[in-house]
């Protein structure tokens, strides 16, 4: 029995002995790539900072309609280029309708006064023909001079000047919840209905089609940022976006208030070209670019806005030394979206890394 086994247990024994000499070969672990940071060399050259609008060519703004009082607008009559004779109805306030009848009923009351005024003299010229006797003429004289008198109050209750022409100043009280057109011409500006308005908000705007301007509308994310760079007279460049090999030029004519002598809640600004308009350069409706140089300097020292770091109320760049990474402070100042003007803290030359 012993010697039928023996033999197979020499050959697992021989087996494990072998298996246990075996060297065990861990995997090499791949290593992590190092990212590679971006670079930015200090470089010197010239930065100019532009404000960049979209306008339209339209008949220059002659004159601006207002209404008298305060309402919300119910009805406009004249839209954008219409041409208007002077004296035209434009536009009327939902007040009105409030108004007209207000001076109906203040007709009806004067006309009442007035009925018992004129009947008053009519009897007293029928006494006076009849010959009636002298204390009856009296009466009927103290009855008109009564009826005189109510008139009069009637008048005065309602604010009206009794000397002044009665009808006039219904109708001016009606016509200040209403807009007429000052003179002939071409509707440039309307406002919409259901505005609500002040006397000082601008109502029509009143044009002449022989005479063209460029409205370019200011961008309202950037506040005033850049229209307080801007000045009345400033020179411009315009350029049709229907024909980009077409440079024109023009200068600020008008801003918004307070940067220039616009209405304040406006929000676009008033080229004058200085050129006529033709048939290979602009014509009126024409859509253009307009450029506004706010600022530049020459030799500037500037980095992109990508090397820029801001925290803590800082503003620093990352530079490499001998010690490793230092942070260096900068003071900059023009910027456009890819020029950063470096005033003080880095020369030309030096390498800085992004983030």
């Amino acid at each position: 029995m012993k010697s039928k086994w023996f033999p197979l247990f020499i050959a697992l024994t021989l087996f494990l002995s072998s298996c246990g000499n075996q060297v065990v070969s861990e995997a090499t672990p791949t290593p992590f790539p190092t990212p590679v940071r971006p670079t930015f060399t200090v470089q010197r050259g010239d930065i100019t900072v532009e404000a960049k609008l979209s306008g339209r060519v339209e008949p220059l703004a002659l004159q601006t309609v207002y209404f008298q009082i305060n309402g919300q607008v119910r009805e406009v009559y004249a839209n954008v280029n219409d041409v208007v004779k002077e004296g035209q109805l434009l536009g009327e306030l939902a007040e009105a309708q409030e108004l007209r009848a207000k001076a109906d009923e203040t007709r009806r009351t004067i006309r009442r006064a007035q009925i018992d005024l004129e009947i008053a003299q009519l009897t007293l010229e029928q006494f006076k023909s009849q010959g009636r006797s002298a204390n009856e003429v009296k009466i009927k004289e103290l009855q008109v001079e009564l009826a005189q008198m109510k008139l009069d109050e009637t008048l005065e209750s309602l604010g009206i000047d009794p000397n002044s022409p009665v009808l006039d100043a219904l109708d001016a009280q009606v016509a200040q919840a209403r807009v007429f057109s000052p003179a002939d011409g071409t509707i440039i500006a309307a406002i919409n209905v259901g505005r609500n308005v002040t006397p000082e908000t601008p109502a029509f705007v009143l044009g002449d089609p022989k005479q063209l301007e460029v409205i370019a509308s200011l961008d309202a994310s950037k506040g005033d940022q850049e229209v307080k760079e801007m000045f009345e007279g400033m020179p411009v460049t315009i350029t049709p976006d229907a024909n980009t090999d077409v440079k024109l030029t023009g200068t600020i004519r008008q801003l918004p208030s307070p940067y220039g002598t616009g209405a304040s809640d406006e929000g676009a600004i008033h080229v004058a070209l200085d050129s006529p308009p033709s048939a290979s350069t602009y014509q009126s409706g024409d859509k253009v670019t307009v450029v506004v140089q706010l600022a530049s300097k020459e030799g500037a020292l500037w980095l992109p806005p990508d090397a820029i770091r801001s925290a803590g109320g800082r503003t620093f760049v990352i530079i490499n030394s001998n010690s490793g990474p230092k942070r260096v402070d900068v003071e900059i100042g023009l910027q456009t979206r890819d020029m950063v003007e470096i005033i003080s803290g880095l020369e030309e030359g030096q390498v800085v890394v992004g983030p």
